[in-house]
């Protein structure tokens, strides 16, 4: 199987980290009538416990109440009178609404596939935006939702293309399967909920849309997949959820996930390769290391453990620095950035990570066209 024909949407609205701190601490404070932090306060317990700048240079968003402080014109976070920002129902409509006019644009030019898999864990409408593009296609367009599955949701979504495309006899004969992320996290806000925990979080996440389709011929340029892995990490399930709530999605994140990762990635990636006949060592010298970035201390916890060079995650970390952490839409943006780096040549394998509740620790091993 391969990857390829990647197209990433860009979001219109950006903040650098910075100005995205200092709406953040004038959010918290108005949101706070009841306590005594002055809007300085929360700066300085952002610019604390926030990656910085030279961390994460900018992050892009959807949603254009992220450009300015005039609460009441906010359509999400008027929260002037409602400190908690607006309703989940509210959220989901203006998630509806924005996803179905990037599905309208991006099949207005690009040819409908067999199958459409949309992923996100941001929001779920039925009739899904997928849905409702499919219908309008020349041909039958089987669409099957991937959600909820936060950060490592690109792997589950593989699994099934993956299925989709080999399974002749009870599927039929299919080409192609388009995979389509849309993750507007900036929705998913509490300003009344300033905790130094979530802090770390909404100062992490940004909005990313990407699509990619899988085939079973080989291209000219993408990444022809070799395997894939996922494993639960045994005594983790409470390091981090992520749960429908009234306002928005809420997440919890133990500062500890980094040292949880770091101490099971190298065994998980020997049991891995070691039962797919795959030479370890000689992927952990020529391998470009696709690291889901959910924060600089994992790409640090990889880098350790499997004793990589800088040079073999430098994607990861560029990505992160400038477009933030998009939940299960990072990693697919990093192919992408990878794919068109002509430093890279044909023939490098590509390992890729990503991380999510359970913990649920994925890999998957490619190749460059």
């Amino acid at each position: 199987m391969y990857l390829e024909n990647f197209n990433s949407i860009q979001p219109p609205f950006h903040n650098n980290q910075s100005e995205g701190l200092k709406w953040l601490a004038a959010a918290y404070k108005v949101a706070q009538k009841d306590q005594n932090y002055s809007e300085e306060d929360y700066a300085k317990l952002l610019q604390r416990v926030a990656c910085s700048e030279s961390q994460i240079a900018t992050r892009r968003f959807f949603l254009p109440d992220s450009q300015h402080t005039e609460w009441e014109k906010h359509e999400i976070y008027p929260i002037k009178d409602s400190p908690r920002g607006a309703t989940m129902l509210q959220r989901h409509e203006f998630y509806h609404k924005t996803v179905r006019e990037i599905f309208d644009n991006l099949y207005e030019t690009r040819k409908f596939p067999d199958d459409i898999i949309h992923v996100s864990c941001t929001g779920y409408i039925s009739p899904s935006a997928a849905q409702r593009v499919a219908v309008k296609a020349p041909k039958t367009v089987t669409v099957t939702h991937s959600y909820h599955m936060g950060c490592y949701g690109a792997f589950p979504a593989l699994r099934m293309a993956s299925g989709f495309l080999s399974s002749h006899d009870v599927l039929g004969k299919k080409k192609s399967v388009d995979l389509v992320h849309t993750e507007l996290c900036s929705l998913h806000l509490n300003p009344q909920d300033p905790t130094l925990e979530q802090m770390v979080i909404q100062s992490l996440f940004a909005d990313g849309v990407i699509a990619y389709s899988m085939t079973a011929e080989k291209p000219k340029k993408g990444f022809k997949l070799i395997s894939l892995h996922e494993e639960l990490v045994p005594d983790t399930t409470e390091a981090m959820e992520w749960m429908v709530a009234d306002w928005g999605m809420k997440m919890t994140l133990s500062k500890d996930v980094p040292m949880m990762v770091g101490k099971k990635i190298k065994d998980f990636t020997y049991r891995w390769l070691s039962g797919r006949d795959i030479d370890m060592n000689y992927i952990r010298k020529h391998a470009i290391f696709a690291v889901h970035p959910g924060g600089p201390k994992i790409i640090d916890q990889v880098v350790a453990q499997l004793e990589l060079n800088e040079d073999q995650v430098k994607g990861s970390r560029s990505i992160l620095k400038e477009r933030g952490n998009m939940s299960s839409a990072t990693l697919p943006h990093l192919w992408e950035k990878l794919l068109n780096d002509d430093s890279i040549p044909s023939g490098t394998p590509i390992i890729s990570y990503a991380f999510g509740p359970g913990l649920t620790i994925c890999g998957g091993l490619m190749e460059k066209v």
